[in-house]
């Protein structure tokens, strides 16, 4: 899958050739086809065999390039672009004959994303569904290449019998010597976490979208972590550690507004996996301190737009400025009272309610929480506690014991690992109704393991 260097041969043919002359002249226009549009400010260049004659130009905004008063003779056309270099190509110049005055013309182009994942992902299926990721990895704080691996993570939901299963997909690449890799066969109808690691030194996670033309250039950089801080689910006397929060001495200050400039206050802002967060004023204004540098990502929350992730990349002993707009705001509808004999869901909900025998969640409960993901609505509940996880983004639920409880969603019972994955299975504004019980307490719909069980239902129950 990964290739030391790929060589691409633009396909050029020899123009007729014309009245022998003094002087000629070569122009054409340079197209960057990963992104269709024309590259600007690649450096061309054309040597004569005898190397007597070396002209070098740059293309213009339109991607257009010209030579001019050049001999009759045979030539090297050639160019370079920082964007070759993120792709890990060496274009092989074209020969070219120069006779006689007139114009020829030369167009030049980097290959198509298609061509790219042809030659590239050999091996790989390559599927209308599927795209390629390709970059460099880096030392954040020398810009030195590393040889490391970049590793992509995504899950896939599969609807199996006992409930609804999430199969986590994962896909490593090792860099070559010059810190380049490429990862083949993801999916481009979803986000991706993607990381990096060398040696002793790493980079967050941070969430990736191939585009619909299946390939995305996305460089990372890795550092030293400074220090780590446990997490424990309690004091028991197990003190097995669930979480590790990583620090640093990078720093970043920025502010929140939303797409028509207006501050946005209130708002949670936070780096995944070092438990530091702030709230931003009245200004929109934030900083957080004691981050670890490299390619991080900084997450904003706040009621009434969607949670949006910004990838930074961060310096030992930096400050790091960073500007979030929420351009994406959710529609809050208000209360709303419904009258009638409700759904079963609804009588089944009331009736475990007044039996008494969990914790519950109402409608009413939920909504005066104000939750911006969905662990935060057990962060109150007695014998609950929620924790970071091990992963990029999100929490942990846990309940007495250091155990994860089983999860019913909407009656269905999903996968053990669901207690770590409750923020991407539901959006707390969807959220209806909550139920948590213990072992011994539990109704024997909600069986599970010896930890207990928690019941959400999304969408079910009248608000």
């Amino acid at each position: 899958m990964l290739r030391q260097s790929v060589r691409l041969a633009l396909a050029i043919s020899l123009l007729p050739l014309a009245t022998v002359a003094a002087q000629g002249t070569v122009t054409g226009t340079i197209t960057d086809s990963v992104n269709h549009r024309p590259l600007v400010g690649a450096m061309i260049q054309i040597v004569a065999d005898s190397a007597k004659h070396v002209k070098t130009v740059s293309s213009d905004s339109l991607g257009e390039y010209r030579f001019e008063s050049l001999p009759s003779g045979s030539y090297l056309l050639g160019f370079f672009h920082p964007t070759l270099d993120s792709l890990g190509l060496d274009i092989v110049p074209k020969r070219i004959l120069v006779r006689g005055v007139g114009e020829q013309r030369v167009d030049l182009a980097i290959p198509s994303a298609w061509t790219l994942e042809r030659q590239l992902c050999r091996g790989t299926p390559m599927l209308d569904s599927t795209g390629l990721l390709l970059g460099h990895l880096r030392d954040a704080d020398t810009q030195q290449p590393r040889i490391g691996t970049v590793t992509v993570e995504w899950f896939e939901l599969e609807i199996a019998q006992g409930g609804i299963r999430r199969n986590r997909q994962q896909i490593p690449a090792r860099t070559d010597s010059l810190g380049w890799f490429a990862l083949c066969g993801l999916p481009t109808d979803a986000e991706v976490v993607a990381s990096a690691r060398a040696d002793d030194e790493e980079s967050g996670g941070v969430t990736v979208k191939l585009p619909a033309g299946g390939l995305l250039m996305r460089d990372f950089h890795v550092s030293r972590v400074d220090s780590t801080v446990p997490v424990y689910a309690d004091s028991g006397a197990s003190r097995q550690a669930i979480a590790t929060l990583k620090r640093g001495h990078a720093r970043v200050r920025g502010s929140v507004h939303n797409d028509k400039g207006k501050p946005v206050a209130n708002a949670d802002v936070s780096m995944p996996g070092t438990g530091i967060s702030a709230r931003t004023g009245r200004s929109g204004e934030f900083s957080l301190a004691g981050l670890p540098a490299g390619t991080q990502t900084v997450e904003v929350r706040v009621i009434g737009f969607e949670p949006k992730r910004q990838t930074v990349e961060l310096q030992r002993d930096s400050l790091t400025t960073l500007d979030v707009v929420l351009d994406r705001p959710v529609q809050t509808l208000d209360a709303v009272r419904v009258y009638g004999k409700g759904n079963v869901a609804m009588a089944e909900f009331e009736r475990r309610l007044k039996a008494g025998w969990g914790h519950f969640l109402t409608p009413n409960d939920i909504a005066k929480r104000n939750a911006t993901q969905a662990t935060d609505l057990f962060r109150m509940i007695p014998g609950v506690r929620v924790v970071p996880t091990r992963r990029a983004f999100g929490n942990t639920v846990l309940m007495r014991g250091n155990c994860r409880p089983t999860v019913y969603l909407n009656g269905m019972r999903m996968d053990d690992n669901a207690a770590s994955e409750l923020d991407e299975l539901a959006n707390p504004e969807e959220i209806t109704g909550v139920e948590v019980y213990t072992p011994a307490g539990r109704p024997p719909e909600f069986w599970g393991n010896n930890c207990g069980s928690v019941v959400v239902w999304v969408g079910m129950l009248p608000r």
